[in-house]
């Protein structure tokens, strides 16, 4: 642990030149715009900045590219508060927390919390990666199909604690994302299912339907209802837009379990930060003495999966940098940037190149603290542009919604699925049907899908190897015992046992 901080210190001592500072701080500008921007995120932000790499020395090129990552991150809640179109898929929970925050006159709160929950994340993240990365990675190293599909069970089966009110639409909306989720090119065979035009032969792209679900569903909604955002007195003081004392202790608990659970589902390839995000807010629901506040403008909702998913971003440079395996979109691209510049990712990069790694991380950590004292500073620029172009926002928030449609395969295909989910948001704001598990059913079903037929094939057809291994037995455990404590809990059995009780 102290050869660590030696380290980092060396590397950031080295680092902190006048030109490195201020590439950091523009990759974290940049990353901030691109992943405010609808269909982008990090994935093509880093794409993007690629190019620019070319011919920097190793240390400030991957400095660029993790700046860039890491204001992906911030970039992503900015719409997802301000105008309810969430920049990336794990700005989705951020949407559902900030958006009625801003409704309510608090949009500028809501920034400040996210910013300083993502900030607090993000340095959890870091003082995992820099002290904990190899003893980490060695333990993920053990986890195999059998493991990943009862965690993406797991995930799924919190879908009874969103169920809400109403389970029945619940159900309902989960089954439609499910079946949402088999279009496409079967993983292992090959064979078309649904594929009714050759657009859908690599299924429907999630970005597109939450562009259009959230976006252009909100988009009808207001127009339908004329609603105006309650966006309280035009001021810049600072003092308006960061969380008092008080609201500070609020989220200082949802902020650290947001953390752990972050830095510990980004540690694990191809789980990410949208799966973190999802599960922090569904335990933060269930640990919540106010459930009911859920989805309502909730601070600790908005904090904890914030944390997260800032968490799961050095959490997914882990089994990256000491094993090769991306952990995300995002850090299969940087595994080609270090390849790129003549690096060998593995257990062996941090003893042959230990001067780069250490300087990246070097960097990593100033663009942490760079995004925040810039996001902070620029909320008011925010909220009271927003102000401006109130009149004209359904407008402006369409024309972000098909232009972030349009980029994500640079064809018109997306922007009709995003159009037709748009339709199917208006119609399911309108029933009252929940996003949240239809959301959830679209992310994991094709990742539990996949583990499922891996662990079958490992099994060579034998069930038995979701228990056969202590872990597998500990993760299957756990989904018995939420199922089960959910059907015990769920809204449809308690109004049985009422009935019953007034009954006798």
């Amino acid at each position: 642990m102290q050869s660590s901080i030696v380290e980092l210190a060396s590397a950031m001592s080295e680092f902190a030149t006048p030109a490195n500072l201020l590439l950091i701080f523009v990759a974290g500008l940049i990353g901030t715009v691109v992943g405010a921007l609808p269909g982008l995120g990090p994935s093509a932000g880093i794409a993007l900045m690629m190019p620019l790499t070319f011919g920097m020395d190793p240390i400030s090129g991957l400095s660029l590219l993790t700046g860039v990552y890491m204001g992906t991150m911030y970039g992503g809640r900015l719409t997802a508060i301000l105008i309810n179109t969430p920049g990336d898929a794990p700005a989705i929970i951020t949407a559902l927390e900030g958006y009625p925050m801003m409704q309510k006159g608090q949009g500028g709160l809501a920034l400040g919390i996210s910013a300083i929950s993502s900030f607090v994340g993000g340095v959890f993240g870091l003082l995992m990666l820099i002290f904990f990365a190899p003893i980490i990675a060695e333990y993920a190293i053990f986890l195999g199909p059998p493991e990943y599909f009862m965690l993406m069970l797991l995930g799924l089966s919190m879908i009874i604690v969103l169920a809400g009110a109403d389970p029945l639409k619940a159900l309902i909306v989960t089954l439609f994302g499910v079946l949402l989720s088999t279009i496409g090119s079967d993983y292992v065979s090959g064979n078309s299912r649904f594929v009714v035009s050759p657009e859908l032969i690599e299924g429907i792209d999630f970005v597109a339907v939450i562009i259009g679900l959230f976006g252009i569903g909100e988009v009808l909604v207001n127009i339908e209802e004329r609603i105006r955002l309650n966006m309280g007195k035009p001021k810049f003081s600072l003092s308006e837009f960061i969380p008092g004392v008080s609201m500070l202790r609020k989220i200082t608990m949802p902020t650290l379990r947001g953390s752990v659970i972050g830095t510990g589902i980004g540690v694990l390839p191809g789980a990410g930060a949208t799966i973190a995000t999802f599960i922090t807010y569904i335990v933060e629901q269930k640990v919540s003495k106010r459930p009911d506040e859920f989805g309502k403008g909730a601070m600790e909702g908005l904090a904890a999966p914030e944390a997260a998913n800032n968490a799961a971003v050095p959490g997914s440079l882990i089994p990256l940098l000491t094993l090769g395996i991306p952990g995300s979109g995002g850090t299969a691209i940087m595994l080609g940037a270090l390849i790129m510049f003549g690096l060998n990712p593995g257990p062996m990069l941090m003893i042959q190149s230990a001067d780069i790694v250490w300087g990246a991380i070097a960097g990593l950590v100033i663009a942490n603290v760079f995004l925040l004292g810039s996001n902070i500073l620029l909320i008011p620029l925010f909220v009271n542009a927003l102000r401006l172009m109130q009149r004209h926002l359904s407008a402006i928030v369409v024309a972000f919604c098909l232009v972030g449609a349009f980029a994500i395969n640079y064809g018109t295909f997306d922007i009709w699925i995003a159009a037709a989910f748009g339709i199917v948001g208006y119609l399911m704001k309108k029933a009252n049907y929940p996003a949240g598990p239809f959301i959830l059913a679209l992310v994991l079903t094709p990742l539990a899908e996949n583990y499922l037929r891996q662990s079958i094939m490992i099994g060579q057809g034998s069930w038995s190897i979701f228990w056969a291994k202590p872990l597998t037995a500990i993760f299957t455990s756990l989904v018995l015992l939420v199922v089960v404590f959910g059907l015990l809990r769920a809204p449809i059995l308690s109004a049985i046992r009422r009935r019953k009780a007034n009954e006798t």
